[in-house]
C-alpha cells in the first residue's frame, strides 16, 4: 500500500492535527496483518498436531506382526502382545497397524483364525469344536458365528463344499480325465 498516498488524501481534507490522528491510525491498520499472520503462525503447529497423518508399520514390523498371528493363532492374541513384538506402545501400534492393514488388531486376528479353520474344516475330519479350540475360539458356537459373518456360511456348508471340490479335483488327478469339456463330455487327458 502506498503510504505517502493515503496521507496526502487526508492532509487536503483537513488540518495538520488530523494528518497525525490518521497516520497514527494508518499506523495501527498497517501493523494487524503482520500481528495477525504472526498469531496465525503460532497457532499453526497446534492446527498441524491435529491433522498429523499417522504412518504406518515398516515392513519387517508388517512381516513380523503377521508371523507372530500365524504361528500362535491358537493362543491369547492381544494388542499389547502385538506391540510388544515390534516395539511400541499400544496406541501407537494400534494406530499404525489401521494405516497398514486397514483394520484394527482384533479384525485382523480374527480373519487369520477363520482362514485356519477353512484349512483345518476342509483338509481334516477332526470335529469343529477341535477346529475352533486349534483356531483360538472358545467353542463350536462362537466358530460357527463368526465364520457365518466373515465367510457366510456355516463351518458344516464349508466342508461339504470343501469335500466335493476335493472329490473333484481327485477324479481329475486320479483317473486323467478332465471333468466338464466339451459341453459334459469327458475327455481323456493321458500323461
Amino acid at each position: 500500500m502506498d503510504t505517502s498516498h493515503s496521507f496526502s488524501t487526508v492532509l487536503d481534507r483537513s488540518g495538520t492535527a488530523q494528518f497525525w490522528q490518521a497516520e497514527i491510525d494508518f499506523r495501527a491498520i498497517e501493523g494487524w496483518p503482520r500481528q495477525q499472520s504472526v498469531a496465525d503462525e503460532k497457532a499453526r503447529p497446534a492446527a498441524s498436531i491435529k491433522g498429523k497423518v499417522t504412518s504406518g508399520l515398516t515392513e519387517w514390523q508388517r512381516k513380523k506382526i503377521v508371523r507372530y498371528v500365524d504361528e500362535n493363532v491358537d493362543a491369547r492374541l492381544r494388542v499389547i502382545d502385538l506391540s510388544e513384538q515390534v516395539r511400541l506402545s499400544v496406541s501407537r501400534f494400534s494406530k499404525g497397524f489401521n494405516v497398514t492393514f486397514g483394520r484394527p488388531p482384533y479384525d485382523y486376528v480374527l480373519s487369520r483364525r477363520i482362514e485356519a479353520a477353512k484349512y483345518l474344516i476342509a483338509s481334516t475330519q477332526e470335529p469343529l469344536s477341535q477346529i475352533a479350540h486349534a483356531c483360538g475360539l472358545s467353542d463350536q458356537a462362537h466358530l460357527s458365528k463368526v465364520f457365518k459373518r466373515l465367510v457366510g456360511t456355516t463351518p458344516l456348508k464349508w466342508r461339504k463344499n470343501a469335500s466335493v471340490a476335493k472329490t473333484r479335483q481327485w477324479d481329475y488327478l486320479a483317473t486323467g480325465t478332465h471333468l466338464g469339456t466339451d459341453h459334459g463330455s469327458n475327455v481323456s487327458v493321458s500323461y
